[in-house]
């Protein structure tokens, strides 16, 4: 038996640059890894048919069968490893769900991981980041964790310091956002990304400014392009930022596809306060610290 975090992403930097013939997005990304997780136990045993059985606490509208990603990477690895037996799965949720926070990718990645461990790690880390590839796009990225700079649909990651440790604040309030609308949304408003974007310098400016410890010079390179379609349906998210700048927070901002808002704060006083006062409206809310790469 084996028990894996399963670390919430929030997204430094997020732009689409380009619609690929098949219809996924080239995105350029800078994300990081989060204290907030989830908890997932695994147990295998050889068997001669395979049989995957999860179980779960904390939100009872997760699904616990096949529709589960975490199942699915069980039925993954064991088809690409040739093994056969039986897995059981038990997640502890802690991560809202569809809030731009990747829990089921995370859920995922603690599962790719947790079985490699338990079967005597045949798969190297790449085959590994390979594999959670072609469950969503992701999981490569929370197979390793700390802070990457993210490209392609999100497969190609190169690994970067994790940015300096701070108080943040993760909050998420409203329903959950389906990123396929997000996405189509974007799809409208910039005609497909029919022209792809010019390069930009601004990730790596701002994951130098960031492994430094300088939030204050770093705040203005904070992106998000999801920014100008999510809030238009989630109303939320711009409140949720407010509050956190009120509350001290040196820069605050919307990851992935929403609806769920990071703050970065000066002080744990500060973020504590915020997190407080954001519980009191009702929000789901989380005082936290960025997190290094995972241990393989």
């Amino acid at each position: 038996m084996r028990m894996e975090k399963a670390n919430a992403k929030i997204n430094l930097y997020l732009d689409v640059v380009s619609r690929r013939e098949n219809g996924y997005h080239n995105i350029v990304s800078l994300m990081q890894t989060l204290s907030l997780c989830d908890l997932v136990t695994l147990d295998y045993r050889p068997a001669e048919h395979t049989e995957i059985r999860l179980s779960a606490s904390g939100n009872t509208d997760m699904p616990t069968d096949r529709k589960n990603l975490a199942w699915r990477a069980a039925e993954l690895f064991l088809a690409e490893t040739g093994k056969t037996g039986e897995v059981d799965l038990f997640i502890e949720k802690h991560i809202p769900m569809a809030a731009g926070l990747a829990g089921g990718s995370a859920d995922a990645a603690a599962v790719l991981r947790g079985l490699n461990a338990l079967c005597g790690a045949p798969l190297s880390l790449e085959r590994l980041c390979a594999l959670g590839a072609r469950l969503g796009a992701d999981v490569p990225f929370c197979i390793v964790g700390g802070m990457a700079l993210v490209t392609g649909i999100g497969e190609q990651l190169e690994y970067l310091p994790s940015m300096q440790d701070c108080p943040m604040v993760v909050a998420c309030q409203g329903e959950g956002v389906s990123t396929v609308w997000a996405y189509g949304r974007l799809d409208e408003a910039y005609g497909g990304f029919s022209s792809p974007k010019a390069e930009s310098d601004v990730p790596t400016r701002l994951s130098a400014l960031l492994t430094k410890g300088d939030f204050a010079s770093s705040k203005g390179l904070l992106f998000n392009l999801f920014e100008e379609v999510v809030p238009e349906v989630q109303p939320c998210v711009e409140p949720l930022k407010a509050a956190m700048l009120a509350h001290g927070a040196i820069a605050s901002m919307m990851s992935g596809s929403g609806p769920s808002v990071f703050g970065i704060f000066g002080s744990l006083s500060d973020a504590e306060a915020a997190c407080a006062s954001l519980k009191n409206t009702g929000a789901a809310a989380f005082v936290c610290h960025p997190c290094e790469k995972y241990e393989n």
